[in-house]
């Protein structure tokens, strides 16, 4: 429940902060910089902060994040409704926000299996990720309400209570003992876990097919804003509807991971759903009609869910508890590149229309899985 609050927090701001930035500027390339902002951090915070997870308590790394996370929404709330707010305000506010949730994210991930038994870690990370992917339904959703009845400020400061309430839980909640399987921070640990990954043959599959879609077609969720006020003409409160239906096809496709208990014989099949999910979303750049884009971003979330926890699943499975948290700092990675591939799609946005953008993402991803799968024979035999 603490990990669901934060994340409601997270989408919240994400809408608010897209909102903020498309009205001060009315460009979908400072809507993409934004968002850039916010992924830099997971490129240079979360690989070191993999070796800090792995010699401090998590609980405290969990609840040192969300006040923090907590303290920064009510100072941007502040900003915006006093007016004060400023384009290049928003480029910091996501920046910060991006760091402790590059810490906050690995932390979550690398709890997970030292509170089920091994048969149960599918279930329980499909369980996890569906809870996560129910705030993709009501986070925007929310905050598409507030925005539209109050405004973006306020939305900040629902934010804020949600990551409260967060940390009141996890203060309140007793956790397995952890004992730090690092206690001494050797030189080069901070990369530690990308080499781990990329020794073996089987992870790195998983992590590069993890990474493809997450950099050319998921940043499409960071330009909805443009397609509700621009394309489809439905308003923040439309934007809510698009990013409510994406989530709850989130939600279906990690119930479905959740129902599963085992974890083999899967390559093939997340070959076949990262080009069908990369597939939905070209359709959906196309689309001019509100019927037809909500059911093709529910099937684009539930396939999408279950690509992404199936293969989250996967790589935790092959890990030792020794490299969790350096290992899983290193595959938030593609939490980063989501984000960061907002930029490009923003630049072509600019220069052309974002349904052209997005539907550029959208082949890329298509013709880099296939690529990915002809040159891993290690990922198809999974």
């Amino acid at each position: 429940m603490g990990a669901v609050l934060a994340q409601l927090g997270q989408w919240m701001q994400t809408v608010a902060l897209g909102w903020v930035a498309l009205d001060l500027t009315d460009s979908a390339f400072f809507v993409g910089l934004v968002s850039f902002m916010a992924g830099i951090p997971f490129i240079v915070v979360a690989i070191p902060a993999g070796a800090l997870i792995d010699r401090i308590e998590r609980r405290k790394v969990l609840m040192f994040c969300q006040c923090a996370a907590a303290i920064l929404a009510i100072i941007v709330a502040i900003d915006v409704i006093s007016g004060f707010v400023a384009p290049w305000h928003l480029l910091i506010a996501a920046f910060l926000n991006g760091s402790l949730l590059s810490v906050l994210s690995p932390t979550q991930q690398a709890m997970t299996p030292s509170l089920v038994d091994r048969e149960a870690l599918t279930n329980a990370i499909g369980l996890s990720s569906a809870g996560n992917n129910m705030t993709r339904v009501f986070g925007p959703s929310l905050a598409g309400a507030i925005i539209g009845l109050t405004g973006t400020g306020e939305a900040f400061i629902v934010q804020a209570l949600a990551l409260a309430s967060a940390f009141v839980l996890i203060a309140m909640t007793r956790f397995p003992r952890q004992e730090p399987t690092q206690r001494v921070m050797r030189p080069g640990a901070a990369l530690e876990g990308i080499r781990y990954i990329f020794s073996q043959p089987v992870l790195r599959g998983l992590f590069l097919l993890v990474m493809i879609p997450t950099f050319f077609a998921f940043p499409y969720i960071q330009f909805l804003n443009v397609f509700a006020r621009d394309i489809l003409k439905i308003g923040p409160s439309g934007l809510g509807l698009l990013m409510a239906c994406s989530g709850s096809g989130a939600v279906i496709g990690s119930l479905v991971v959740a129902r599963g208990r085992q974890a083999e014989g899967q390559g093939m099949m997340l070959i076949g759903t990262t080009i069908l999910y990369a597939s939905l979303i070209l359709m959906m750049s196309a689309s001019r009609s509100i019927w037809i884009t909500m059911p093709l971003l529910i099937a684009a979330g539930g396939i999408g869910s279950w690509f992404m926890a199936q293969n989250n699943a996967l790589v935790q499975h092959r890990i030792t508890e020794e490299v969790r948290g350096r290992v899983m700092s290193a595959y938030m990675l593609n939490n980063g590149l989501l984000p960061l591939g907002a930029m490009p799609m923003g630049i072509i946005a600019g220069a052309t229309s974002v349904p052209i953008a997005v539907a550029t993402g959208a082949t890329m991803t298509i013709v880099m899985t296939v690529l990915l799968a002809v040159v891993s024979p290690d990922l198809r035999k999974l």
